[in-house]
C-alpha cells in the first residue's frame, strides 16, 4: 500500500464486524491507528490555514471516519478503555425493519436429549399451528441425518396405522394407498428419503456422537411426542400474530396432520427436508441447518432458502459445534456448547424475514439469562496465530503484544505463534525475519502453506533443465490447497447417498414396510457405500501421503468430463471439490505473480517457464499416479518444511482399538509437541506402512487423538528442514571430519536428536563453526588430498599421518603449530579451497616451508614438482579435480 493514510478516503465502512474474523480484527486494528494519523494531518492543516497559508483542495486531507455496522456487535470491545480509540466512538442504534416474532421459551432444559426436543416441537407445531417452514437449528451432519430418519420412521408409521384402518377390503387399500389426497404414494415414499447426494455433502468426521448415535435411542416410540400446551412455555413478544388453538392430546399421527389425516400435507412438509421446493401451499416445510464450520454449506444453503420456502417457525436447541485449538500443544477438538444470547437473537431474527413468525427455544428463559453468554468468543482467541505474527513481522511491527486489537490474542497464543515461525525458519533465534519469512511474508496464506511452496521453488532452482518441474510444482499447489481443505472422501454413510442398484425398490412398493425391512435396506445400503468407498480410497491412494492422494483425486476431478458423475462414481464431495480447484488455481496464480513483479529475491522465484506452462502439465491425464518416487520424495520433503513442529514417532506398542473402531488395528504414535499418545487414522493413505517418522496438517481429538493429513518423512529431512527443533552434540573424532569439494567447507559428524523427546537420528555432517577447529580440519583434509588430489597421492612420504592434527596433544609438534600458525595468520584465514587460492595469487610461496615440514628429507628434492602440481590443481573446479566416479564414492560415504 503506497498511501499508508488513504487520503483519497474520508469514510470507511466495515460491515457485518460482529462476525470478529481474523482479518476483520487486524483490519479495524490498523484502520484505529490510521485515524490518528489523518486527525494529526488535519490539524496541522488546519494550523497552517489560520496562519494564512492557503492550500489548495486537492491537497486538503480531511478526518477519517470509519463506521463499524453489526446488528449484534459487541461494542465493549470498542468502546471501553483506549486501546483502540482515544476518544470512545459514538454508537447509533438503527432499528430493523422486521415482522414481528414471539420468542417461546420451555419451562424446562432439557440436556442430554435435547434432539428428541426438537422432533417433539416439530410434530406439535405440525399439528398446532398454521402453514409455515420451519427451521431447526442442530450442531452438525449427524444429527440432521438422525432427526431425517425419525421423521422418517414416524411417516412410515402413519402409512401403516392407514393400511390397518383399512384392512378390511383390499381393494380399496391399494387404491387409498395409491392416491391419498390426489398424490401418488410413491412420490410420498421419496420424499421421505433425503435425495441430497452424497456429493454435496459436507463431512462432520467429528460429531460428538458415535456411529449409534450415543444416548439417541431409536427405540422410542417415533410417535411418542408430548403436544404441549401454552401452560409449558413462556412467551416474549409483542403478542401472537396466530390464533392459536389448543388440540387435544392424541398419540396417533394422523391427528398432526389434519382432520382427514391427509398423507399430502406430510408429504410437502418433507419437501425442504428432500431438497425440494414445497408445491402445496397448505402445508408445512421443515429444514434442519447444522451449526457447525464443517457443515458450513448447509448452514448458507438454510440462509438463502429461508425467503423462498417462507420461514415461519424456529427451533432453536441452543447449541452449537466449536472448533476450540489448544495453543500450547496445537491440538484441535470439536465441542457442542451453548450459543451466546447474540447467536440466539440472530436465530430467532430468521422467524421473521417473510411475515411474522414464531421462536422456538428449548430452553429456559434462567437458562438465556443465566448460562448463555453474551457474545461469541472472537476467532483471534480460536485458532492459531503465527500468520498475524509473519503478517505484524513483515510492518515492522515487532512487539505484536502492543498492537491494537480489539480482543488481543493470549500471551501464551503469540509465544507458540513465534515458536513456530522459529521452527520455519520464518524467524530468527532474535525474532527478527528472516529473508525465507520476508518472502513467506508475500504470500496471503497460512505460513506453514508458504513455507512448503517456497522450499519446492528453492529446491527446484537447483535443478536447472528438469523438464518435469512444472508438474511438480503442480502437484505442489495442489497439495497445498488439499491441506487447506477437508479430506473429499465421503466418510459417512447414513442412507444419505444416492443409491441405483435397487436396494431401496422394497421401500417404493404399493405394500406396507415394516421398520425390519427397512432396517436391514439401511444396513444393506451402508454396507455396499462402505465397500465403494474402500475401492476409491485405494484406487486414489498415494501410500507416502495423504496430501499427494487428495492432489491426485483433483487433478482426475478436474480432468474428468462431468465432476457430478466423477463424485458419484468415487463417494467424492463434490462442494469440497469445486471449492480445493478453485483455491489450487488461486495459489498457482499468486506463485507467479509475485515471481513476475519482484516482489521476491531471485531465489524464491520460479525459473522453469510460465503459468501457463504448468497448467499445461497439469492437465495431462494418466491412469495412475504420475509422480516419480524423486519427486514424491521432494513434495514430501516440501510438506516436512511446512510442518517442520508437527512430527510423530511411531511407538512400538500396536493398538487394538475399540469395536466403535471395527476392531481395526491402530498404530501408536508419539507426537513432538503432544505429551498424550495420538493415533494413525486407519483411513489415512499411509495406515498401511504405518512409517516411523511422520509429519501431520491437524490433529483432531475426536474418541480419541487422531493425526489427519499426514505424509512420510526420513529422518535426515527433520535436520534439513526443522534444524531449530533439533539438538546436536559435539563433533565426533570417529567418523572423521572430512572436506566437501562441491560445498568448499569442511564438515563433521555429529550425534542429532529432535524435539521435546529427543529422539535420537541418524549421524549428521554440519558445518565446522568453530575457528580453530575448522582450520585443524582444513589442514587435515589437505594432507589428506581431500582438497587437492596429488597430495593423496604422496601421503606414504610424510614425517606422520595428517589425522594426527586432529589430536588434542599434536597441538605441541612444531610441524602442527607452525602449519595451523600460518592458515590462521592471514587477514582472512585460510580455511577452504577459494582462500587458498586467493593467498597463492598474492603469494605463491605461502604455506611452502609449513607444508614441506610434514614429508621425510628423502622426499624434499622432489617436493617442488608436487609444489607445482599443487597450484595447477587449486585452479580447477572441484568437478575436475574429483571425476565424477570419486565424488560418488564421497557421496556414498556421507550417507553411511
Amino acid at each position: 500500500m503506497n498511501d499508508i493514510s488513504l487520503k483519497r478516503y474520508c469514510v470507511i465502512i466495515l460491515d457485518e464486524a460482529h462476525e470478529r474474523s481474523l482479518n476483520t480484527d487486524i483490519l479495524i486494528g490498523m484502520l484505529s491507528r490510521v485515524i490518528q494519523v489523518r486527525q494529526k494531518l488535519y490539524e496541522e492543516q488546519q494550523q497552517m490555514v489560520l496562519s494564512g497559508v492557503r492550500i489548495s483542495a486537492e491537497n486538503m486531507v480531511p478526518r477519517l471516519k470509519l463506521v463499524l455496522m453489526s446488528a449484534t456487535l459487541r461494542v465493549e470491545d470498542f468502546i471501553s478503555g483506549r486501546r483502540l480509540f482515544q476518544t470512545p466512538p459514538p454508537i447509533i442504534e438503527v432499528p430493523t425493519r422486521q415482522f414481528p416474532v414471539t420468542i417461546h421459551f420451555s419451562k424446562r432444559t432439557e440436556i442430554v436429549d435435547y434432539i428428541g426436543q426438537a422432533y417433539k416441537k416439530i410434530l406439535s407445531i405440525h399439528k398446532r399451528l398454521p402453514q409455515g417452514g420451519i427451521l431447526v437449528f442442530v450442531t452438525g451432519q449427524r444429527e440432521v441425518e438422525y432427526l431425517c430418519q425419525k421423521l422418517r420412521k414416524a411417516s412410515r408409521e402413519l402409512m401403516l396405522n392407514s393400511s390397518k384402518q383399512n384392512i378390511g377390503n383390499e381393494v380399496t387399500v391399494v387404491s387409498e394407498m395409491n392416491s391419498v389426497g390426489g398424490i401418488n404414494i410413491e412420490e410420498i415414499n421419496e420424499a421421505f428419503e433425503i435425495q441430497e447426494n452424497s456429493a454435496n455433502q459436507q463431512t462432520d468426521r467429528f460429531s460428538i456422537y458415535d456411529e449409534d448415535h450415543g444416548d439417541l435411542d431409536e427405540n422410542d416410540s417415533e410417535l411418542s411426542y408430548n403436544s404441549e400446551t401454552e401452560s409449558e412455555w413462556e412467551v416474549v413478544g409483542d403478542g401472537d400474530p396466530f390464533d392459536l388453538k389448543t388440540t387435544e392430546d392424541d398419540d396417533n399421527l394422523v391427528d398432526i396432520l389434519g382432520e382427514d389425516g391427509s398423507l399430502a400435507s406430510l408429504k410437502a412438509a418433507f419437501d425442504t427436508l428432500a431438497g425440494k421446493t414445497a408445491t402445496n401451499h397448505n402445508s408445512k416445510g421443515e429444514e434442519a441447518v447444522p451449526d457447525t464450520p464443517a457443515d458450513k454449506s448447509n448452514h448458507n444453503m438454510g440462509k438463502k432458502r429461508d425467503g423462498e420456502n417462507g420461514i415461519t417457525y424456529v427451533v432453536d436447541t441452543a447449541r452449537e459445534k466449536v472448533k476450540n485449538y489448544n495453543h500450547s500443544n496445537g491440538m484441535e477438538t470439536y465441542e457442542v456448547q451453548c450459543i451466546s444470547k447474540a447467536s440466539a437473537a440472530q436465530r430467532a431474527g430468521r422467524a421473521g424475514r417473510t411475515g411474522p413468525g414464531h421462536c422456538y427455544r428449548l430452553y429456559s428463559s434462567a437458562v438465556f439469562n443465566n448460562i448463555l453468554p453474551d457474545f461469541s468468543v472472537a476467532e483471534i482467541s480460536k485458532v492459531p496465530v503465527e500468520g498475524v505474527i509473519l503478517l505484524m513481522k513483515s510492518m515492522d511491527i515487532d512487539k505484536v503484544a502492543n498492537f491494537p486489537f480489539p480482543t488481543p490474542p493470549d500471551a501464551i497464543a503469540l509465544v507458540e505463534a513465534e515458536r513456530c515461525l522459529k521452527a520455519l525458519e520464518a524467524l530468527n533465534s532474535q525474532g527478527k525475519l528472516t529473508p525465507l519469512g520476508k518472502a513467506m511474508a508475500h504470500y496471503p496464506m497460512s505460513p506453514r502453506h508458504s513455507r512448503m511452496l517456497l522450499t519446492v521453488i528453492q529446491i527446484m532452482r537447483k535443478a536447472r533443465g528438469y523438464t518435469r518441474a512444472n508438474l511438480v510444482l503442480g502437484y505442489a499447489v495442489a497439495a497445498a490447497a488439499a491441506l487447506s481443505l477437508p479430506n473429499p472422501f465421503v466418510m459417512q454413510f447414513e442412507g444419505n447417498h444416492d443409491s441405483n442398484d435397487g436396494l431401496d425398490q422394497v421401500e417404493k412398493t404399493h405394500t406396507t414396510v415394516t421398520d425390519v425391512i427397512v432396517d436391514k435396506q439401511q444396513k444393506l445400503k451402508k454396507k455396499k457405500l462402505k465397500e465403494m468407498a474402500k475401492v476409491s480410497r485405494a484406487k486414489f491412494s498415494n501410500l507416502s501421503s495423504d496430501a499427494l492422494t487428495v492432489a491426485y483425486v483433483l487433478q482426475c476431478f478436474e480432468l474428468s468430463g462431468s465432476p457430478v458423475e466423477f463424485c458419484n462414481e468415487n463417494l467424492m464431495h463434490l462442494k469440497t471439490l469445486e471449492e480445493m480447484s478453485k483455491l489450487r488455481k488461486q495459489l498457482l496464480q499468486l506463485v507467479f505473480n509475485q515471481s513476475t513483479i519482484g516482489a521476491l529475491n531471485e531465489e524464491f522465484s520460479w525459473p522453469h517457464g510460465t503459468m501457463k506452462d504448468t497448467e499445461h502439465t497439469w492437465r495431462v491425464s494418466s491412469d495412475k499416479h504420475p509422480l516419480l518416487l524423486n519427486e514424491e520424495e521432494l513434495l514430501g520433503q516440501a510438506i516436512c518444511a511446512g510442518w517442520a513442529d508437527r512430527v510423530a514417532k511411531r511407538t512400538r506398542a500396536i493398538s487394538v482399538s475399540s469395536e466403535g473402531d471395527r476392531k481395526a488395528k491402530a498404530a501408536r504414535y508419539q507426537a513432538c509437541m503432544v505429551k498424550e499418545t495420538v493415533f494413525l487414522h486407519r483411513w489415512s493413505s499411509v495406515s498401511n506402512s504405518a512409517p516411523e517418522f511422520l509429519v501431520y496438517s491437524e490433529l483432531l481429538h475426536t474418541k480419541r487423538p487422531y493425526m489427519h493429513g499426514v505424509t512420510t518423512v526420513k529422518p535426515d529431512w527433520l535436520v534439513k528442514y526443522a534444524a531449530p527443533l533439533c539438538s546436536f552434540s559435539a563433533p565426533l573424532l570417529d567418523p572423521k571430519p572430512y572436506y566437501e569439494p562441491l560445498a568448499d567447507q569442511v564438515f563433521c559428524w555429529v550425534i542429532s536428536t529432535f524435539g521435546p523427546h529427543l529422539w535420537q537420528l541418524p549421524l549428521h555432517s554440519v558445518p565446522i563453526s568453530d575457528n580453530v577447529q575448522r582450520v585443524s580440519v582444513f589442514a587435515y583434509a589437505l594432507l589428506e588430498g581431500q582438497l587437492l588430489p596429488c597430495l593423496g597421492s604422496v601421503r606414504k612420504y610424510m614425517s606422520a599421518p595428517p589425522a594426527s592434527i586432529l589430536r588434542p596433544e599434536a597441538l605441541g609438534q612444531k610441524r602442527v603449530g607452525n602449519l595451523l600458525s600460518k592458515l590462521k595468520s592471514r587477514p582472512r584465514t585460510i580455511d577452504c579451497c577459494s582462500m587458498l587460492r586467493e593467498a597463492w595469487k598474492e603469494n605463491p610461496r605461502e604455506l611452502h616451508a609449513e607444508i614441506l615440514d610434514w614429508f621425510q628429507e628423502s622426499f624434499h628434492k622432489q617436493f617442488e614438482v608436487l609444489w607445482s602440481q599443487m597450484h595447477l590443481e587449486v585452479l580447477l573446479d572441484p568437478q575436475e579435480r574429483f571425476p565424477k566416479k570419486k565424488r560418488g564414492k564421497r557421496k556414498s560415504k556421507q550417507v553411511l
